[in-house]
């Protein structure tokens, strides 16, 4: 009997179930695909995140200064000396190398998921001290210095171009060192070559006592250039050249030799080995971040011993365990955001659900008031709503679950199947929910009173969800956010507050509604008058649908207002590390480029900053000689420095004074700005500073912050360069220019003709932009998921703001069109029910509208307030909340196209009933 009642209701008044099917379909899709896009995003952020960083500190990488594979006694037990020096020469043998190799892998395969994943193949390099060799007169470099270096994978890591590669040769260990007739066979790469013009097959010999003489047999090139493995071996594939105004060019090189010949080369003056294991994120997942962190730290923070009895332990260090820290906190304010963006459309389907349900229940209705006749319980009958609603959500949810792995292809989670679930199980929770078997006889809404018990419940539960808004706000705003994925309490207070927010709209309509009933039945139209009439009166408004309403326009307004805050934020973030509009770095700006940069097209000033090589010791009033603080020692043009950063965040005022002050110069006095140095306050006498041999006094005019712009710290003294030259015996080389550009020019045009003027004036330098700055910090993932979550949420909100307004008008058509038909035959023309029908919606889309621009900025202020979102905008200050019209301008009237679909949707379905047949309707 229950499935012949459940067949018949599905093949009867089928497009209500429909609906109801394809609210589920488009919950489940859009949950499933969120969650797997979410997932991947903050695997992606991870491996973002580590991959900028450079190899020297994301690898976990260990430094001593002994030799892997032996003993301390290393190249005399190589010679088979046995534990005395001895000056015949001797070939040396070849290091347990590979065992050492062998014994960091089994080290890491020692080690928990996900960290084990994470390490790579180790490999290390043992280097020679610096030392000096002949200088070729062909070469390019005045002064060489040379690194003998060897590695175990060195022929898996370069190939040989021409030559052979190096052997081992006899070599001597006296009291000086290595020594030997015959030469140590080394291997080098091209760009060494040409640096110091050593030729293949030439001999050069050493100009320290401690090393004797090398004989290239072999030129190399690297397999991979871009490897990370280079990072570890400076100067390995290009030479270091060092450009010095007194001594020429000065040059640092490294060359390879056989591994056996590392032992007696650094038995006097010390080996150098850098031990690492490249580290690549790629592979941890979404939910290891917080492990992998915890590891990284227990295995840095150890000693290990790699081979029994091997003097060299590996004591680890890497940046990697603070970087995920930051992505832990980047993933806060992440998960907060969409956590916001998902609370709204969430609780709109959540209402959608219960119109769709309420439609179905409603075109049962005589049916199920029949079964209640006939004797079957109230219990029964929501069991058979019940069953109707699982009889199309599951096959819709499955359907949902389909698509959102066609949009975000991967394998089935346990998330995805939980949530696939829920959506097939909400829908029929909301069709027994709804079915009061009380309700089930129609009766005319507007003529009957309220029932007293009824108000009474429903007051009582307008005040619990208010207190509980205001409870659970003010919890949020006390603790702030707990880390460690979300925050339940965060996703439930934009809700609570929506839904009491919606809940007092609701309560205030009625009042407006009579108030413009009064004002327009003044009028002698009739549509307006009897449309603010039934505003309160037809079943079209309620709480469900202006819920509904309410919250996807709060999505719009919101995303558009967190959107805005963050881009703003970004946006002064790059203000602040630029410290200008432009800002050149790189070689010494001469006066010549420096000119050339102010007469380019659309620049307004340029100010130049200049770090002295030296640096300096700031000595209070109180100091004596030789104590005081080191600070570095900055050098600008003041005046043309405050003049560039009048509009940068952060920027300090009054740098003029550093020249124009009352007593600079006085006495000798050079006027200064220390930033985070102690013991000296403006104004007070007495300040001084060493520099090299020069001792000058100080006129301290300001204690500043950070200059914007030049990206430190530390604590410094700032001076002006021109009032300052004499006085400090110092001529600064500015290697920063900051340029402000003129008000009525396009940036961009601007940034073109400064590149263009760099490139012939100071070739190598690097010329940034804020849109530069922006769109890296955007171009992460944590930032293009947040906006695409945005975009997603709006669009779904703006498909459920369609089906919300088309369930109002079809669950109040059958009141409407028989009210309809009485004023068609009294002559209401066809335009005229248009405007009977808009007036069942506009009410609540008004209230949609003012409620949800309210909630678009209450809710991003409560974020703001409670969560940290300086990791997604990069900088040191929480972003200020910024509320752009222009796109709730967009929101708004997006919303208004939404409903007058809606309304043209529902005019539509509701022209198939004939007149007569609505007549006869409305007199039985």
């Amino acid at each position: 009997m229950f499935g012949l009642l459940l067949r018949r209701h599905l093949r009867t008044a089928w497009g209500a179930t429909l609906v109801l099917a394809l609210v589920t379909l488009l919950t489940a899709a859009v949950a499933t695909s969120a969650a797997r896009a979410i997932s991947d995003m903050r695997a992606k952020q991870v491996d973002h995140a580590t991959a900028h960083l450079s190899p020297l500190v994301r690898d976990a990488v260990s430094r001593a200064a002994t030799t892997p594979g032996a003993g301390e006694d290393l190249a005399l037990s190589a010679l088979g000396i046995g534990g005395s020096e001895q000056d015949t020469p001797a070939v040396p043998g070849e290091p347990d190398w590979a065992g050492f190799l062998d014994g960091m892998t089994a080290l890491r395969d020692a080690q928990p998921e996900p960290l084990r994943s994470v390490l790579g193949e180790p490999d290390f390099v043992v280097d020679t001290e610096p030392f000096p060799v002949e200088i070729v007169p062909s070469g390019v470099v005045e002064e060489s210095e040379l690194v003998v270096r060897a590695a175990p994978r060195l022929r898996e890591a370069m190939r040989l171009v021409d030559g052979a590669w190096p052997r081992a040769t006899r070599v001597a260990v006296g009291p000086s060192g290595a020594s030997s007739d015959e030469p140590v066979e080394i291997v080098l790469t091209p760009a060494t070559s040409d640096t110091l013009a050593w030729r293949l097959g030439g001999t050069y010999r050493s100009e320290s006592i401690a090393f004797p003489s090398l004989t290239v047999v072999g030129i190399v090139e690297p397999v991979d250039p871009g490897a990370s493995r280079w990072h570890h071996q400076p100067f390995g594939l290009v030479p270091q050249v060092i450009a010095d105004p007194e001594r020429g060019d000065l040059g640092t090189s490294a060359v390879y030799t056989d591994p056996a010949m590392i032992a007696p080369l650094t038995t006097r003056e010390g080996a150098q080995t850098v031990l690492w294991y490249p580290v690549s994120t790629a592979s941890t997942g979404a939910g290891d971040v917080e492990a992998l962190a915890a590891q990284v730290r227990g295995f840095t923070h150890a000693s290990h011993e790699v081979v029994a009895g091997d003097d060299l332990r590996l004591r680890l260090r890497t940046q990697l365990a603070d970087v995920l820290d930051d992505v832990l906190g980047e993933r806060a304010g992440t998960d907060a955001i969409l956590a916001v963006l998902v609370v709204g459309p969430l609780g709109a389907v959540g209402a959608v659900a219960v119109l769709a349900a309420r439609l179905v229940v409603d075109r049962r209705r005589a049916a199920l008031a029949v079964l209640l006749a006939r004797g079957m319980t109230g219990l029964q009958v929501r069991g058979l709503m019940a069953a109707e609603g699982l009889a199309v959500s599951v096959p819709g949810a499955v359907a949902g679950l389909a698509v959102g792995l066609a949009v975000w292809p991967g394998g089935v989670t346990g998330l995805q199947v939980l949530l696939t679930a829920a959506a097939a199980l909400a829908p029929a929770l909301a069709a027994a929910a709804v079915t009061v078997p009380r309700g089930l006889r129609r009766e005319r809404s507007d003529l009957t009173a309220p029932h007293a018990g009824r108000s009474r419940w429903r007051t009582t539960v307008d005040l619990a969800v208010v207190g509980l808004a205001a409870l659970a706000t003010a919890l949020l705003l006390r603790r702030g956010v707990v880390a460690g994925g979300v925050d339940p309490l965060l996703a439930a207070t934009p809700l609570l507050v929506s839904v009491a927010a919606t809940l007092l709209a609701v309560r205030a309509t009625p009042f407006a509604a009579r108030a413009a009933e009064r004002v327009l039945a003044r009028r002698r139209d009739l549509v307006p008058f009897l449309g603010a009439a039934r505003a309160t009166r037809a079943p079209a408004g309620g709480v469900v649908p202006a819920l509904a309403l309410v919250l996807s326009v709060g999505v719009a307004t919101s995303s558009a207002v967190l959107l805005s805050t963050l881009d703003a934020g970004v946006e002064r973030q790059a203000s602040v590390e630029l410290g200008a509009d432009l800002r050149v770095t790189g070689p010494v700006v001469t006066p010549e480029a420096l000119a050339a940069l102010g007469e380019a097209d659309g620049v307004a000033e340029v100010a130049t900053v200049a770090r002295l090589d030296d640096p300096g010791w700031v000595l209070g009033a109180d100091d004596v000689a030789g104590s005081g603080q080191q600070v570095a020692v900055l050098a600008a043009d003041a005046a043309a420095l405050e003049r560039v950063q009048a509009g940068v965040p952060d920027a300090p005022a009054g740098l003029g004074r550093l020249v124009d002050g009352p007593d600079v110069g006085a006495g000798g006095a050079v006027g200064a700005a220390v930033h985070d140095v102690e013991d000296v306050a403006a104004g007070a006498p007495g300040a001084a500073m060493d520099l090299v041999d020069e001792r000058v006094e100080l006129d301290v005019v300001a204690r500043i912050g950070p200059i914007p712009g030049l990206g430190t710290d530390e604590p410094f003294v700032l001076v002006d360069a021109a009032s300052a030259a004499g006085p400090l015996d110092v001529v600064p080389e500015p290697r920063t220019a900051l340029v402000a550009l003129a008000d009525d020019v396009d940036p961009a045009a601007a940034a073109r003709a400064v590149r263009a003027v760099v490139a012939q004036t100071l070739p190598g330098a690097t010329v940034d932009d804020p849109a530069t700055v922006t769109a890296d910090v955007l171009a992460s993932p944590a930032s293009s998921g947040i906006a695409a979550g945005a975009a997603v949420a709006v669009a779904v909100a703006a498909v459920l703001s369609v089906t919300t307004v088309v369930l109002m008008l079809v669950l109040a058509a059958p009141d409407r069109e028989r009210l309809l038909a009485v004023l068609r035959s009294m002559g209401l023309r066809r335009r005229e029910t248009r405007g009977i029908v808009a007036w069942e919606v506009a009410p609540w889309a008004v209230v949609a509208i003012v409620v949800g621009a309210v909630l678009g900025v209450v809710v991003p202020a409560l974020l703001l307030a409670s969560v940290d979102l300086r990791p997604l905008t990069g900088g040191d200050v929480q972003p200020a909340l910024t509320v752009d019209l222009v796109p709730l301008l967009a929101a708004a009237a997006g919303f208004g196209v939404v409903v007058a679909l809606g309304v043209v949707v529902a005019s539509a379905l509701g022209r198939r009933a004939a007149t007569a047949d609505r007549l006869r309707a409305a007199a039985d």
